[in-house]
């Protein structure tokens, strides 16, 4: 079961599939960003901000669909995680365009 609550947290039952979206908001219009084909975005989830290595790590150029796949939460405890998303467009610019918000891994009985 995925559940990505109002305040853009997630809750992701462990060995489920994930399929997520991100939306970027231009600060200066108001109107979406429009995600470039050389862009890259990467979603990170770690135990807590402090831990230098990620959990999962997904990178997408040119495209702000993600997939979680079971393979990637089979093994992760479950418990509380923190996870953001970053740009990088094609001149070098880096945007965190969703601050650290926590991630959740639920448990399951079927595996």
């Amino acid at each position: 079961m995925l559940y990505v609550n109002d305040d853009g947290s997630i809750q992701l039952t462990r060995g489920d599939t994930a399929r997520l979206s991100v939306t970027i908001e231009n600060d200066l219009t108001g109107s979406d960003y429009t995600i470039a084909a050389t862009d890259t975005l990467k979603f990170t989830i770690k135990k807590n901000v402090n831990d230098s290595t990620p959990c999962i790590q997904k990178v997408n150029i040119g495209s702000a669909q993600f997939t979680i796949e079971p393979s990637d939460t089979k093994d992760l405890p479950y418990g509380k995680y923190m996870y953001d998303v970053e740009l990088t467009t094609d001149s070098g610019d880096v945007y965190t365009v969703v601050v650290p918000t926590a991630f959740k891994i639920l448990k399951e009985v079927t595996w």
